[in-house]
């Protein structure tokens, strides 16, 4: 190479790098100025409103037992797909898929490509995220009613049940985009779109989920792909209160998109300090926009005022059959080993366990004795916005993914809405069943002011029948847990205790419990198939080899019922499933180890201030493109 030659290549490279150069400033000088433009324009409203009752735990695998807790994490989650009010399948993190079938080969797949969008922190919203997620569900060690909506997925079945590891599961992430499915074979495509359009099944980040038992209890550990993010939370009496914020990374190429092109609202306040009289006299005066739960107390004096719509959830009443019920024999002992040898814990004290009492629950007369004493009309009636419950699967569920077609309009009335005490107490004598020998607590959640009084509406039911029945309040509790990545106590946290009596290991921590049952996916298929022992989802105990199969977390393990839903769960015939999933509800009802008390209601009350609330299929007010007249009236007032 001549000198000339050398001098013009050096003098290139410099070109170059001072152009890199430049650009990496630019870069930089350009983030900043968008933050500073950011931080100087009119963010939108501040929208103070009482969304829902106090969440002490946002984890959306766990999101159906609590309506409260829906209404909020649909607002922080994206699903892949989303139903629309009429019940339409919509893309929301989906960009597009294909479905490719191949009868030669036997392979059936399907290629979903993500739309480049962000978790709250700025990160990618990722495949490899819904992978994480859907394993998560599926791991053996895990339990989750929602397994069964991935059931189509090649091998789930078989890694739930411990028979497959979780690395032969059929999803992959192709790249950052683009998620492969699959499938055990040529599925009803139709109905799996449907299934992911559930909140049990959006993406997680391993990142986050792995580190902390705890993160899904604080904004500071929660990462959102929702249009909002949990900014804050407080549970002490002070200022007590909840905030979601805009997720500004939602769907949105800064250099491109202003801030309220896809989410209009800057802020939803949830005030808790409030009495149910002040939350009622703010909406009255104009200071608050929306209410999405009237306060139990003042709900007769609202009734024609809401906005009444049906849920998609159940309130019920699992029964546990495994537990053991206290006869009188039921006593606290020492433990003892093989050689009867006392058991003693790291403390060298002895380990207590229970010995006697009875398996009450196991007994199906006792459970239809229990189910006949229940006036649910009246208890309907107290609620206000509810449905004497007459069966399991609600009102607003569809029979299939087509909403013009609701299981309840083709489905029999199978439990009576008034209370028959006289034929309860002659299926106990009949059964041999003294009821004033046992006793027995029904687990409701402290915080649900509804739920506590249709407990004592039960509990009153069942004492005439003779039972001694307490009421098992759960509350919250300050978490005293070791955080293992920072090896500290994090004190502004609370421990739900309802869910941990509810996700004990095979149910073991209740022997009733109240319960909101949701159809996670929109149809009564996801009510029905989880009492099948082989789709419960239940957790495995993995400290044996012989890896077994739970049922239900009521213990309910029906032959019959199980050869049921596996014939629905292996036809293709639309009407036939129909008519499965009707004759599966009659066996459960008949049975009862799950007894329906209402069918809940939706009752909510929007300001005129207030537009494009719109509802969604799962939730009757979604707040997204929700505008809220002249709110820069309440921007000073209300910021945080």
């Amino acid at each position: 190479m001549t000198t000339t030659k050398r001098l013009l290549a050096l003098l290139l490279c410099l070109v170059m790098l001072i152009s890199c150069l430049a650009a990496c400033g630019s870069s930089t000088d350009d983030s900043k100025k968008d933050d500073e433009d950011e931080e100087n324009v009119d963010k939108g409203a501040y929208i103070k409103m009482y969304l829902a009752d106090e969440v002490f735990d946002f984890d959306p695998a766990y999101v159906f037992n609590n309506e409260s807790a829906a209404k909020i994490i649909s607002l922080m989650y994206e699903p892949l797909f989303t139903l629309t009010a009429n019940g339409k399948v919509e893309k929301a993190l989906v960009k597009s898929y294909k479905i490719f079938r191949d009868a030669n080969s036997e392979e059936y797949k399907m290629t979903i490509n993500l739309k480049k969008t962000f978790w709250s922190d700025g990160t990618y919203v990722s495949a490899d995220d819904v992978v994480y997620a859907w394993k998560r569900i599926l791991e053996v060690e895990n339990s989750s009613e929602a397994a069964y909506l991935l059931y189509d997925i090649k091998n789930a079945r078989a890694v739930k049940e411990g028979e497959m590891s979780i690395d032969d599961l059929g999803i992959y992430a192709v790249d950052d985009l683009v998620l492969e499915i699959t499938f055990e074979g040529d599925i009803d495509y139709d109905q799996f779109l449907v299934n992911l359009t559930s909140y049990a099944l959006v993406p997680l980040r391993e990142d986050i989920v792995s580190r902390n038992d705890d993160w899904s209890k604080k904004p500071a550990t929660i990462t959102c792909s929702g249009p909002f993010t949990l900014r804050s939370v407080s549970y002490a009496d002070e200022d007590k209160g909840l905030t979601l914020e805009r997720n500004q990374y939602y769907m949105r190429d800064r250099s491109k998109n202003d801030l309220l092109k896809f989410v209009t609202p800057y802020r939803l306040i949830v005030d808790y300090t409030k009495t149910a009289d002040e939350i009622m006299q703010s909406y009255a005066n104009g200071e608050i926009f929306y209410v999405g739960e009237i306060p139990f107390s003042v709900r007769a004096s609202y009734a024609d005022q809401a906005e009444i719509t049906d849920a998609l959830s159940t309130h019920v009443y699992y029964l546990n059959e495994n537990a053991m019920i206290d006869d009188g024999t039921l006593q606290e002992v020492e433990a003892k080993d093989a050689e009867g040898n006392p058991i003693v814990d790291e403390n060298n004290k002895p380990v207590m366990v229970w010995e006697g009492g009875e398996k009450l629950f196991a007994n199906a007369t006792v459970r239809q004795a229990l189910s006949l004493a229940i006036d649910r009309e009246a208890i309907a009636q107290a609620v206000v916005f509810a449905k004497a419950a007459t069966a399991l699967v609600p009102p607003a569920a569809m029979e299939g993914y087509d909403v013009k077609t609701l299981f309840r309009t083709a489905g029999k009335d199978l439990l009576a809405t008034s209370a028959d005490v006289a034929a309860a107490k002659s299926l106990l004598s009949s059964a041999g069943i003294d009821a004033t020998k046992y006793t027995f607590s029904i687990t409701v959640r402290e915080s649900d002011e509804a739920h506590m009084k249709i407990a004592e509406m039960v509990q009153a039911a069942w004492a005439s029948l003779g039972f001694n029945v307490n009421l098992d309040v759960a509350g919250v509790i300050v978490n005293d847990d070791m955080n293992t990545a920072t090896e500290e106590v994090a004190k502004d946290i609370r421990d739900d205790m309802y869910n941990e009596k509810l996700y004990g290991i095979n149910g073991q921590t209740f022997e009733v419990i109240a319960v909101d049952a949701f159809a996670t996916n929109g149809g009564a298929s996801s009510m029905l198939v989880p009492f099948a022992k082989q789709f419960a989802g239940q957790a495995m105990d993995m400290s044996t080899l012989d890896y077994i199969v739970s049922p239900h977390m009521t213990g309910y393990d029906s032959e019959e019922y199980n050869n049921v839903l596996e014939e629905y769960h292996a036809t293709k015939d639309i009407a036939k499933k129909a008519e499965l999933l009707h004759k599966a509800e009659e066996i459960l009802m008949k049975d009862l180890p799950v007894i329906p008390i209402i069918y809940n209601q939706n009752a909510i009350m929007v300001s005129d201030d207030l537009s494009n609330v719109n509802p969604i299929f799962y939730q009757p007010a979604y707040f997204k493109k929700a505008k809220q007249k002249n709110y820069e009236l309440y921007t000073e007032t209300t910021a945080q």
